[in-house]
């Protein structure tokens, strides 16, 4: 029959299903939005192991077998300490395409099979793509802590973060300030910013803030300065350069703060050094579909796609935060 045919769990839905939703999809959403663009161009989207949870390699402290000597003084000997894991829990993640018995019935020819199928694909490219880019500037508490740790949790000075409790451990936090109170200036305040989590050569690699703030940036400065990193305005983002690293601006850049956990960190500005920030994934279930299924109690087809992983901090020190930037009164 025409119908089994065109639309059986082996025909022609499963195996376009199956094109659509493969590298092209996951290549899709990675370029869509300026913070998944900036991990996946940096290679900060890496291979995690299996296990119970994330682990991510952390410095605690320096070496303490260094130093000066002079003829025959004994070196010390001390066993260096300064290492130590940061465990992350893992996160999942999916989307999910349906297709009814009475739009299998309304779209029997192959043309017809296709065009719906690729406008449910590219309706889960656009959703997925908003809701992980979402998921990844927050604060990990959304749906009762089953989202993925995002910079509102990664880069701040108080939380316990990877099991560390940084009000104890400071070499675990980031460096934040507010913007209230300044008066010094928008640019003096990123300047101070950037330079606090800076250390020799090291430095902010990328700067991600609220459309408002990028506006005032942009206004701060003058036409013949107004220089561009041509690699990301290739990729269709806007942005402008900061000290040589690149600005941009996403419209969810201040969701861990607006969606109830800290209301009163709006408008921020994340500096960001992708040496110490990866969204880790597990290879086999990342952007993987499932089984086409046909539930015994529905007129339907549903097939899923999952991800497991989380996004790590490696390093706080060299990520900091801006927040209020808009607040700043100075000129």
């Amino acid at each position: 029959m025409a119908g089994s045919k065109t639309w059986g769990s082996t025909g022609l839905l499963s195996t376009t299903l199956e094109k659509y939703l493969e590298k092209a999809f996951q290549e899709q959403i990675f370029t869509s939005r300026v913070l998944l663009w900036i991990l996946k161009s940096s290679g900060r989207i890496l291979n995690a192991d299996g296990g119970v949870s994330l682990l991510e390699p952390i410095l605690t402290d320096s070496a303490p077998n260094v130093g000066s000597y002079a003829d025959y003084d004994v070196f010390a000997t001390d066993p260096n300490k300064g290492f130590g894991m940061a465990e992350f829990n893992w996160r999942q993640f999916y989307g999910l395409i349906h297709i009814s018995g009475i739009e299998q019935a309304m779209n029997m020819g192959e043309a017809a099979v296709i065009n719906l199928l690729q406008a449910r694909v590219s309706q889960l490219e656009e959703t997925m793509g908003e809701e992980i880019n979402k998921q990844l500037f927050s604060n990990g508490a959304g749906n009762s802590g089953k989202d993925f740790d995002g910079l509102a949790l990664l880069i701040d000075a108080a939380s316990t973060v990877g099991g560390i409790d940084r009000t104890t451990d400071t070499y675990w936090q980031s460096k934040v300030t507010t913007g209230v109170g300044l008066t010094a200036g928008l640019i003096a305040a990123m300047r101070t910013m950037y330079n606090d989590v800076s250390e020799g050569n090291d430095h902010p690699t990328n700067l991600l803030t609220v459309q408002s703030v990028y506006e005032n940036y942009e206004n701060l400065l003058q036409p013949q300065i107004r220089y561009t990193d041509t690699k990301m305005a290739d990729a269709g983002f806007q942005n402008l350069l900061f000290k040589g690293a690149p600005i941009a601006w996403d419209r969810f850049a201040d969701y861990g703060f607006t969606d109830g956990a800290v209301a009163t960190a709006e408008d921020p500005i994340w500096f960001l050094n992708m040496k110490y920030l990866a969204l880790r994934k597990l290879d086999n279930v990342w952007f993987k579909s499932g089984d086409l299924l046909q539930p015994t109690n529905q007129d339907a087809f549903y097939k899923n796609v999952r991800c497991y992983g989380n996004m790590t901090v490696s390093y706080p020190k060299r990520l900091g935060v801006l927040h209020n930037a808009n607040a700043i009164t100075g000129p």
